[in-house]
């Protein structure tokens, strides 16, 4: 159908799962960073 357009949930792409892995892997290292800035080790 011409002009519409989906993301997240709503699509059947394969390889979203790895692209929300992707983003929590990132999440994870930043709060371990903050961790470490925060507490000085």
């Amino acid at each position: 159908m011409k002009g519409v357009f989906a993301a997240g949930d709503c699509t059947t792409v394969p390889y979203k799962q790895i692209i929300i892995a992707t983003g929590e892997g990132a999440k994870a290292s930043l709060s371990a960073f903050d961790y470490i800035i925060r507490s000085g080790q």
